[in-house]
């Protein structure tokens, strides 16, 4: 029998019922400072957690001014990280230009120039919020260059409490789900794939929703964007990777702690994932009636569900596809999608990560096959033996 891995985005949550979409994050947050119920109000205090810090948090300030442009995808809302992140990197080239914009100019200047710039949405913020940083912080006496890196400093510090009070929403989600509501796994093709609780895990989430559900093990999951641990159970910091993609070939020092790859670094995230493409440790079996053997699960499921194969993960596939290309095992990767378009939206997402022409031999020979979430019979087709 093939082996199987298991490769998890933010929709396998949602289609196991579960509200993890950034809306659902977002309208916490409200809850959180306005009305919080008597639940939530029991679980802060459990975990003698304290709000105050995550008030008025730059980034949902600005995703709040400008959802309307968001989308549902999480992949979006790390872009509106980098937008900031890109218009603080233009200002540090433009200083003049912030200042003689912000409310810290005597005469200041009108912010219409700003509308023929590309990223104008996060300039204009950046723009609105630095005069009361400025005054806040009495950066006057200060020279421009250190000033902006002081601002670039609390929007990276402004991150970090993002990811932590991300952190807190997921595990009150924990908390509702399993011990108060006790969820239930909902039916989808996984359904097809026998032994599922023996699978490994290479998951994208935060959260440990397959474990809940379907009883995968802790050992044979790789959280590879770190994961929700609040009583620090499994490390001593938040390992939470909440970020952009690394989109030059040269070290930016301003933008590094914005990204993945450097967060996916310090946070110890590790390469675990690669070792559930190994077949080390496949063991051999007699062929009855005969002096030969052979290896089970010499063939691999690579089953991908719920996620958007987003380029900012791009590292990541490209690894999993060298992995299966270098070993001398049969393999298939199944992506499954929710509609038509969802569909065609991974589809141009793989031809960005592995090429047109690789794309269309993959596929041409079964390697890349597509099959609908809930389509439990076209899973048990695709499947390898």
């Amino acid at each position: 029998m093939a082996n199987t891995i298991l490769i998890l985005g933010n929709g396998f949550d949602i289609a196991m019922g579960r509200k993890t979409k950034y809306t659902d994050f977002v309208e916490f947050e409200k809850q959180l400072f306005s009305n919080p119920d008597e639940k939530l109000q029991e679980f802060l205090q459990a975990k003698s957690i304290s709000i105050e810090k995550y008030k008025d948090n730059l980034y949902l300030k600005f995703i709040t001014e400008n959802k309307d442009t968001l989308g549902d995808n999480w992949s979006n809302l790390e872009i509106m990280i980098s937008q900031l992140a890109d218009a603080i990197m233009y200002f540090k080239e433009n200083m003049k230009l912030l200042y003689d914009s912000s409310d810290i100019h005597p005469i200041r200047k009108s912010r219409d120039s700003l509308k023929n710039e590309t990223n104008f949405s996060a300039k204009y913020f950046i723009v609105e919020v630095f005069a009361p940083l400025y005054s806040h912080y009495e950066w006057k006496f200060l020279d421009r260059d250190l000033v902006l890196n002081k601002l670039n400093y609390i929007f990276i510090e402004q991150l970090n409490l993002l990811t932590e009070l991300l952190e807190i929403y997921l595990s009150y989600l924990d908390y509702l789900d399993f011990d108060i509501q006790r969820l239930e796994a909902s039916l989808t093709a996984l359904d097809a794939i026998s032994d599922l609780s023996n699978s490994s895990v290479l998951n994208f989430n935060y959260t440990n929703t397959s474990g809940h559900l379907y009883g995968t093990s802790e050992k044979k999951t790789h959280f590879i964007h770190g994961r929700i641990d609040l009583d620090r159970t499994f490390s001593r910091i938040n390992t939470m990777v909440f970020g952009i993609e690394d989109k030059e070939i040269n070290v930016n020092s301003d933008l590094i702690p914005y990204q993945k790859y450097y967060q996916r670094v310090v946070k110890e995230t590790g390469k675990k994932f690669e070792d559930f493409f190994c077949i080390r440790n496949l063991k051999k079996r007699d062929i009855p009636g005969s002096n030969l053997q052979t290896i089970q699960g010499t063939s691999k499921n690579i089953v991908v569900f719920g996620h958007s194969v987003d380029p900012l993960d791009k590292e990541i596939f490209q690894k999993c596809f060298e992995l299966t290309i270098t070993r001398k095992y049969n393999s298939r990767f199944i992506f499954t999608y929710f509609d038509e378009q969802a569909k065609r939206s991974i589809i141009k997402n793989l031809a960005i990560i592995l090429g047109k022409e690789k794309l269309i031999e993959l596929t041409g020979k079964q390697k890349i096959v597509f099959i609908k979430s809930d389509d439990k019979d076209g899973m048990k087709d695709a499947l390898l033996p």
